[in-house]
């Protein structure tokens, strides 16, 4: 697809992976909606696309049904139609064993149930346009190995993989492709719970993904009509990111 003149819709813009995606979507060419809670750093996401023209942000919350629906119909509604949708607010598992019961919740209603929401809403609204469209789901890498420390975390990005799989035939059906992206640790707000030692070194020793990286392959994945269903290892290399 290409990105030009398009349509884009994308959850947890104001900050990361989602503020790296409006911005390389934008500087493409595309019109672009973004929903977040955080409404300071979508004025600076706004600010560092250097496009305010082409950037809206929806303030809202991914978990509720109806701030979601309103964004995505807010898209269609300013801008006539839904190309690109990429389903990216996230957050990270903290304690299994907190005593607050909706602390791993939480974690499943973002990283997976507004996932499912985002791309059911997207579904509908480009079949009813009857153009297509492209949707990239934010998965993990720990989404398809165990990891001890942040199980509930790996259960939600395990379901938004198989989800992302079994949605493949889309792509036959109406011409709605369905991906999803599984970086590696990404230098972003969420990775600041190692703590800022541990990140400083990954970082001096290059060995973490920047969200400009993992933004780049949320395009590629857009361009790139052959994948339907693909599930995107990102990871590290010396030199740049690469895929398995």
């Amino acid at each position: 697809m290409d990105i030009e003149g398009r349509v884009a819709f994308i959850t947890g813009g104001a900050s990361g992976i989602g503020r790296a995606t409006v911005v390389a979507l934008a500087a493409r060419g595309a019109q672009v909606v973004f929903i977040d809670r955080d409404e300071d750093g979508a004025r600076q996401t706004i600010a560092r696309s250097g496009q305010p023209g082409r950037v809206v942000f929806c303030a809202g919350d991914v978990t509720d049904g109806e701030d979601l629906a309103a964004a995505v119909g807010s898209a269609v509604e300013r801008f006539g139609r839904l190309d690109i949708v990429a389903n990216i607010a996230g957050i990270g598992d903290d304690d299994l064993f907190a005593d607050d019961p909706g602390a791993w919740r939480r974690v499943i209603d973002i990283d997976l149930t507004a996932v499912i929401d985002g791309t059911r809403l997207a579904v509908r609204a480009m079949r009813r346009a009857g153009n297509g469209g492209v949707i990239v789901n934010l998965a993990s890498l720990i989404g398809l190995y165990p990891m001890a420390a942040a199980p509930v975390y790996a259960a939600a990005k395990a379901g938004v993989v198989h989800f992302t799989r079994s949605l493949a035939s889309l792509a036959g059906d109406c011409g709605i492709r369905v991906n999803a992206i599984c970086p590696e640790l990404v230098d972003t707000p969420l990775a600041l719970a190692m703590g800022e030692e541990q990140m400083a070194a990954l970082r001096a020793s290059q060995s973490v993904l920047t969200p400009e990286e993992v933004a780049a392959w949320v395009v590629r994945l857009v361009e790139d009509d052959s994948r339907a269903g693909a599930i995107v290892q990102i990871t590290k290399a010396e030199g740049g990111t690469y895929v398995e």
